[in-house]
């Protein structure tokens, strides 16, 4: 698996954590999750990728 494909399946784990992000993720326009998805590649560790999906509903989009 690569890392694109894995970084997308964790990111979706960590939703289901998350109600919250998860409700806030569902809310977004296409073109809003789409920047979303953009950002994760910059993500380069768990607990980055984690932060970002735990504080993603008071991200400003």
């Amino acid at each position: 698996m690569n890392q694109a494909n894995h970084q997308m399946e964790t990111f979706g784990t960590l939703l289901r954590q998350y109600p919250q992000s998860s409700r806030f993720f569902d809310s977004c326009t296409p073109q809003q999750r789409q920047a979303i998805l953009d950002q994760l590649p910059k993500l380069t560790s768990q607990a980055q990728l984690q932060g970002f999906v735990e504080h993603l509903p008071s991200a400003a989009l």
